[in-house]
Protein backbone atom coordinates (compact mmCIF):
# COMPACT_ATOMS: atom_id res chain seq x y z
CA UNK A 1 0.00 0.00 0.00
CA UNK A 2 2.67 2.08 0.54
CA UNK A 3 4.65 1.63 -2.74
CA UNK A 4 1.33 2.34 -4.25
CA UNK A 5 1.05 5.72 -2.28
CA UNK A 6 4.89 6.56 -3.85
CA UNK A 7 3.55 5.56 -7.40
CA UNK A 8 0.78 7.85 -7.21
CA UNK A 9 2.87 11.06 -6.01
CA UNK A 10 5.51 9.92 -8.54
CA UNK A 11 2.69 10.37 -11.42
CA UNK A 12 1.12 13.42 -10.19
CA UNK A 13 4.38 15.25 -9.67
CA UNK A 14 5.20 14.13 -12.87
CA UNK A 15 2.02 15.31 -14.47
CA UNK A 16 2.31 18.59 -12.55
CA UNK A 17 5.97 18.88 -14.17
CA UNK A 18 5.12 18.07 -17.85
CA UNK A 19 1.74 19.68 -18.14
CA UNK A 20 3.37 22.88 -18.92
CA UNK A 21 5.82 21.78 -21.04
CA UNK A 22 2.92 20.33 -23.45
CA UNK A 23 0.96 23.62 -22.80
CA UNK A 24 4.18 25.12 -23.99
CA UNK A 25 4.76 22.59 -27.01
CA UNK A 26 1.20 23.42 -28.35
CA UNK A 27 1.78 27.19 -27.59
CA UNK A 28 4.79 27.07 -29.68
CA UNK A 29 3.12 24.97 -32.25
CA UNK A 30 0.33 27.69 -32.57
CA UNK A 31 3.24 30.54 -33.04
CA UNK A 32 4.77 28.47 -35.68
CA UNK A 33 1.72 28.46 -37.54
CA UNK A 34 1.17 31.90 -37.31
CA UNK A 35 4.65 32.56 -38.64
CA UNK A 36 3.76 30.52 -41.84
CA UNK A 37 0.36 31.80 -41.92
CA UNK A 38 1.69 35.16 -42.24
CA UNK A 39 4.36 34.76 -44.82
CA UNK A 40 1.85 33.06 -46.88
CA UNK A 41 -0.64 36.33 -46.88
CA UNK A 42 2.56 38.60 -46.99
CA UNK A 43 3.76 37.07 -50.42
CA UNK A 44 -0.44 36.82 -51.55
CA UNK A 45 -0.82 40.79 -50.49
CA UNK A 46 2.52 42.50 -51.24
CA UNK A 47 2.81 43.81 -55.10
CA UNK A 48 6.25 42.53 -55.90
CA UNK A 49 5.97 44.62 -59.17
CA UNK A 50 5.33 47.68 -57.59
CA UNK A 51 8.70 47.53 -55.99
CA UNK A 52 10.45 45.99 -58.97
CA UNK A 53 9.48 49.53 -60.59
CA UNK A 54 10.21 51.27 -57.51
CA UNK A 55 13.86 50.41 -57.80
CA UNK A 56 13.69 50.38 -61.24
CA UNK A 57 12.91 54.35 -61.55
CA UNK A 58 14.49 55.43 -58.42
CA UNK A 59 17.26 53.16 -57.94
CA UNK A 60 18.95 52.90 -54.26
CA UNK A 61 15.72 55.74 -53.25
CA UNK A 62 13.37 52.54 -53.98
CA UNK A 63 15.68 49.94 -52.50
CA UNK A 64 15.46 52.33 -49.03
CA UNK A 65 11.85 53.14 -49.37
CA UNK A 66 11.47 48.99 -49.61
CA UNK A 67 13.45 48.68 -46.69
CA UNK A 68 12.16 51.29 -44.44
CA UNK A 69 8.14 50.59 -45.62
CA UNK A 70 6.77 47.78 -43.15
CA UNK A 71 3.17 47.18 -44.15
CA UNK A 72 0.82 45.90 -41.35
CA UNK A 73 -1.36 43.12 -41.89
CA UNK A 74 -4.96 43.95 -42.01
CA UNK A 75 -6.22 43.49 -38.62
CA UNK A 76 -9.76 41.34 -40.19
CA UNK A 77 -7.29 38.19 -39.88
CA UNK A 78 -5.95 38.45 -35.89
CA UNK A 79 -9.79 38.94 -34.70
CA UNK A 80 -10.10 36.39 -31.88
CA UNK A 81 -6.77 35.11 -32.20
CA UNK A 82 -4.90 35.04 -29.08
CA UNK A 83 -1.91 37.85 -28.29
CA UNK A 84 0.60 35.46 -28.51
CA UNK A 85 -0.60 34.45 -32.29
CA UNK A 86 -1.41 38.24 -32.88
CA UNK A 87 1.80 39.13 -31.62
CA UNK A 88 3.87 36.42 -33.87
CA UNK A 89 1.96 37.06 -37.02
CA UNK A 90 2.29 40.30 -36.96
CA UNK A 91 5.92 40.29 -36.57
CA UNK A 92 6.43 37.80 -39.49
CA UNK A 93 4.15 39.21 -41.80
CA UNK A 94 6.21 42.63 -41.44
CA UNK A 95 9.36 40.46 -41.64
CA UNK A 96 8.06 38.57 -44.66
CA UNK A 97 6.80 41.78 -46.27
CA UNK A 98 9.92 43.91 -45.97
CA UNK A 99 11.97 41.35 -47.19
CA UNK A 100 9.91 40.84 -50.64
CA UNK A 101 9.65 44.93 -51.22
CA UNK A 102 13.40 45.12 -50.27
CA UNK A 103 14.36 41.85 -52.75
CA UNK A 104 12.28 43.05 -55.36
CA UNK A 105 13.58 46.79 -55.15
CA UNK A 106 17.01 45.41 -55.33
CA UNK A 107 16.28 43.63 -58.51
CA UNK A 108 14.61 46.67 -59.72
CA UNK A 109 18.01 48.78 -59.05
CA UNK A 110 20.32 45.76 -60.43
CA UNK A 111 17.94 46.02 -64.22
CA UNK A 112 18.01 49.53 -64.18
CA UNK A 113 21.68 49.34 -63.70
CA UNK A 114 22.79 46.37 -66.58
CA UNK A 115 20.23 48.54 -68.58
CA UNK A 116 22.06 51.78 -68.09
CA UNK A 117 25.36 50.80 -68.81
CA UNK A 118 24.44 48.49 -71.95
CA UNK A 119 22.62 52.06 -72.92
CA UNK A 120 25.94 53.69 -72.57
CA UNK A 121 27.59 50.71 -74.20
CA UNK A 122 25.60 51.14 -77.47
CA UNK A 123 25.96 54.94 -77.52
CA UNK A 124 29.32 54.56 -77.12
CA UNK A 125 30.03 52.05 -79.65
CA UNK A 126 27.94 54.22 -81.78
CA UNK A 127 30.36 57.13 -81.12
CA UNK A 128 33.13 55.45 -82.28
CA UNK A 129 31.40 54.19 -85.42
CA UNK A 130 30.67 57.66 -86.46
CA UNK A 131 34.10 59.11 -85.60
CA UNK A 132 35.77 55.91 -87.27
CA UNK A 133 33.58 56.76 -90.71
CA UNK A 134 34.42 60.45 -90.92
CA UNK A 135 37.94 59.90 -91.34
Amino acid sequence: MKVLKYVITGIMAFGFIANPIVLNAAQSEEIANACRQAEFDAQRDVNGTLWLGAGCLFGLLGVGAAYIFEPSPPASRLLGKSPEYVASYTDCYKAAAKKIQTNNAIKGCVISGVLYIAWYVVWMLIGIASTSAAY
